[in-house]
């Protein structure tokens, strides 16, 4: 028992003399550094306009108003100009919408859905949309069947008739997304645009009567 214990603290000791005459050796170095290296991301700052000639800002109102609405009423023609002033080329865009409706102050008799405010998708299925393009000098896409002029339809490119009652609503649009269009372009001489007709549903009834439908368009630039 003795000798294994001597054995051992020989082994410890030889192993720490090891170390210590690892330690005693040196060497030259000389060391340069490469100064003033930076990585700056690049943006995406999308801005929209009602004219292709500006002013560019981030967000327009009033594109599409229709008041004293009647059934069957149909907006003119919305356009929202659209273009990238960011250092990086994007990828694609992305287009939906968000609405509420603001219910009629005071209440007029024939409404007969006083709390329309609190369900806007019921409004949103009778907003139809009848025309709507996405298009510059190289595309022109038609969103409610995805067609690009020459080309087979693209199922991102359209919105989906989600009832199969063969019309497009705004509650579809909010639904089914347009995705992976093709991003508005960083070069100063391609304006990329957006056009909408919605009408009223010639269907509705008086559960709108008095009421205002309030439609936030979203566009999202993708890398």
């Amino acid at each position: 028992m003795m000798n294994r214990k001597i054995l051992a603290c020989w082994i410890i000791i030889a192993v720490v003399s090891t170390l210590l005459g690892a330690g005693t050796r040196a060497y030259f170095s000389d060391m340069e550094t490469s100064r003033g290296n930076y990585f700056q991301a690049g943006t995406l700052d999308l801005k929209l306009s009602h004219s292709s000639n500006g002013p560019w800002t981030d967000g327009v109102t009033g594109t599409w108003t229709l008041l004293n609405m009647l059934p069957e009423n149909e907006t003119p023609i919305g356009r929202v100009y659209l273009k990238n002033f960011g250092s990086v080329v994007s990828s694609t865009l992305k287009i939906t919408c968000n609405y509420t409706v603001t219910e009629e102050t005071p209440q007029t008799e024939s409404d007969i859905d006083p709390n329309t405010d609190q369900h806007p998708d019921e409004m949103a299925k009778h907003m139809i949309i009848t025309y709507i393009y996405y298009r510059n000098d190289e595309i022109n896409i038609n969103c409610l069947t995805g067609e690009d002029d020459g080309y087979p339809p693209n199922e991102d490119w359209k919105i989906t008739d989600i009832d199969g009652d063969g019309k497009i609503t705004l509650y579809e649009f909010k639904m089914d997304p347009l995705i992976n269009l093709p991003s508005p372009d960083t070069q100063t001489n391609k304006i990329t645009q957006f056009e909408m007709k919605i009408k009223f549903d010639e269907n509705a009834d008086s559960d709108f009567i008095g009421d205002t439908f309030n439609l936030t368009m979203i566009f999202t630039l993708k890398q």
